[in-house]
């Protein structure tokens, strides 16, 4: 198991041998372990360093029985902590009220390493689906609510000129309802987009890619953007031939040529291309453009999902690399992105060989 590497792990135990357990346990599978031997210890340290979980005994000195869960409940910040409940209390009655206070999950002394390690890989991946949830709803509330106000005060504008407003004014507030509309379906699309890449299985789908075409119906689909913008698209004569899913392929491009189209700057110059890695067995796929580039913080938070990619004048929504991630975490192919200040951005993704993975299949 490889938690992520700013993963903390708060300890809140009075028993030192089992503290000390814990922390070897949580250490050693990559968490950062911090440690109280009393509630109220344990409450301070949760207030200053916010954990990702906390693992807490409810009986211990000073914070008696569950009254840390309910420090920890009422606590702003702290509520939504995943807690997990390790107790030698076995009682029904204590259980479902440490639940009805908040705990995520118990565990009862003694205890096995396997069953602390799957209560936390359970916990921190429901966290880790709730917090991109939250994200989720607060990008697209936000996305949603610019259009449908340009969408509603235009048609309020077009609605009460009538008879009054001049047919050039009329027809202007008509045009940026229907762009504002198009907009909202677009947003709308993607999300469902998103939720098919979630739900559908397509193993038995993949196959050999011919790239031309796929690249030729991502530039298509994009063909109004292109002229709007000027852009300058390079691309190969020939692509080497991977294994994938071409549907979602088609997406993973329309999304990287997009944002290239949008921070790209004026009359952008967008390559395409792809390289096999030294093993022959990858190829790695991409688009370049020759905007204002990425510094590092962005690239870091490049793929989190609905993040944008900077504050510019261009209309985005932040579900483009959130597709992409999805689509290439199904795959099982790698994304990602390389950039500096001033030297544009290179997005890229990878797929196997097809003549590797059919030799695979053959000796299998």
């Amino acid at each position: 198991m490889k938690p992520p590497r700013q993963t903390t792990i708060l300890i809140i135990e009075d028993n030192a041998a089992v503290r000390e357990t814990l922390v070897d346990l949580i250490t050693l599978n990559g968490f950062r372990a911090l440690t109280a031997a009393d509630g109220m210890a344990g409450l301070a340290i949760a207030q200053r360093e916010a954990p990702s979980l906390i693992i807490t005994d409810i009986s211990m000195p000073v914070m008696t029985d569950f009254a840390l869960l309910e420090a920890l409940h009422q606590a702003e910040g702290l509520r939504t902590i995943p807690v997990i409940v390790i107790s030698a209390k076995t009682d029904r009655a204590d259980t479902r009220r440490g639940m009805e206070l908040g705990a995520a999950d118990y565990i009862t002394k003694p205890f096995s390493e396997n069953e602390v390690l799957r209560a936390i890989t359970i916990q921190l991946e429901k966290k880790a689906l709730l917090d991109e949830l939250d994200a989720f709803a607060h990008t697209v509330a936000h996305d949603l609510k610019t259009p449908l106000c340009t969408l509603s005060g235009r048609l309020y504008l077009a609605t009460e000129g009538l008879g009054k407003m001049d047919e050039p004014a009329l027809r202007r507030n008509l045009q940026e309802a229907s762009l504002a509309a198009g907009h909202l379906s677009t947003i709308i699309d993607e999300l469902l987009f998103l939720a098919l890449v979630r739900q559908e299985s397509i193993k038995t789908k993949m196959t050999a890619l011919n790239m031309r075409v796929i690249v030729t119906e991502s530039l298509a689909a994009l063909a109004s953007q292109l002229t709007a913008s000027a852009a300058i698209i390079h691309q190969p004569g020939q692509w080497p031939t991977a294994h994938g899913y071409a549907p979602w392929l088609i997406q993973v491009w329309v999304n990287y040529i997009s944002n290239a189209l949008k921070y790209g700057g004026p009359s952008p110059q967008i390559t395409l291309g792809s390289t096999v890695r030294a093993d022959g067995h990858v190829i790695r796929f991409w688009v370049k453009d020759d905007g204002p580039g990425l510094d590092a913080a962005s690239q870091q938070g490049m793929f989190v999902p609905f993040t944008r990619v900077a504050k510019v004048s261009a209309t985005s929504h932040g579900l483009g690399l959130s597709i992409v991630r999805r689509i290439m975490e199904k795959l099982g192919g790698g994304f990602g992105v390389e950039s500096q200040l001033g030297a544009g951005a290179l997005f890229w993704f990878e797929l196997p060989v097809a003549a590797a993975v059919n030799s695979t299949a053959a000796d299998d």
